[in-house]
């Protein structure tokens, strides 16, 4: 008798199951450090340890961004999850990708010179893709505020969009960072990932995943090259005048390209 079919059930199953305790592992770690800071702070306040005016206030504050770190990853987790899903809503329509670059640039343009870091852009005429241009925008921001993350003063971020051909768009966005090793670049799309684990590095490791969940829902792709030493770049395609999948429901949002990702 051929249990073949039980036995690849069985292994489907514990995959999943696998799947599960990790994405649970995950998210606790993720919270854990924010609640941490969150009932220290409070305990300071409540017990008297921070006696000042001026002692409670930074209690204060602390406990207010760490509580919005914490609502932040439950945003990202219900959207990455409505993503994975098939669920989440898009709308569809003509986008003006060189306009929309070109405003992402400007915006990014104060953050960076804030931290002492130039922003250069090269876009070239595009042809209008048909897609979600709030969803789009959350690529692009997510991308450059990564970028933001790991490159020190001085550095530097290039926006680059050309169409090599008729049927798609490609936008390069690119750094000097420190670079990401070849081992870890096979990961770095994944849900929680972060190259850089010191403290030092805000973000939670899923505005890259959400990333390249918009960029194939709109029938493309998104690849990343990286040396050590000299810098990173993500490189994204997206078809012409190719519509979004149906499941995408249409219900438009106003898009700023001011997000911060995760």
């Amino acid at each position: 008798m051929d249990n073949s079919l039980p036995v690849y059930s069985d292994m489907q199953s514990d995959h999943k199951q696998q799947a599960l305790r990790d994405f649970v592992a995950d998210v606790s770690h993720e919270l854990r450090s924010p609640l941490t800071s969150i009932k220290g702070f409070a305990q300071a306040i409540l017990d008297g340890t921070a006696k000042d005016k001026k002692a409670q206030l930074k209690a204060a504050s602390v406990i207010e961004d760490e509580a919005k770190r914490v609502i932040r990853l439950v945003d990202e987790l219900l959207e990455l999850s409505r993503m994975e899903s098939g669920q989440i809503q898009m709308a569809q329509g003509p986008v003006d990708t060189e306009e929309l670059l070109q405003h992402c640039h400007e915006i990014f343009m104060m953050r960076a010179e804030e931290k002492d870091l130039q922003m250069a852009a090269d876009i070239k005429p595009l042809s209008p893709v048909i897609g979600d241009i709030d969803r789009l925008e959350q690529v692009f921001s997510n991308l450059l505020d990564n970028a933001l993350k790991h490159i020190p003063a001085g550095g530097k971020i290039s926006i680059a969009a050309q169409q090599p051909s008729a049927d798609f768009i490609e936008i390069t966005v690119s750094d000097t960072s420190p670079g990401i090793p070849p081992e870890q670049l096979p990961h770095v799309f994944k849900r929680f990932y972060r190259v850089d684990t010191s403290a030092a590095k805000t973000g939670i490791g899923l505005g890259l995943a959400i990333a390249r969940k918009i960029v194939r829902a709109h029938g493309g792709d998104i690849k990343v090259n990286s040396i050590l030493g000299e810098g990173t770049e993500f490189i994204v395609r997206l078809p012409v005048n190719v519509n979004i999948s149906r499941e995408w429901m249409p219900e438009p949002r106003r898009y700023s390209c001011s997000r911060l990702s995760l």
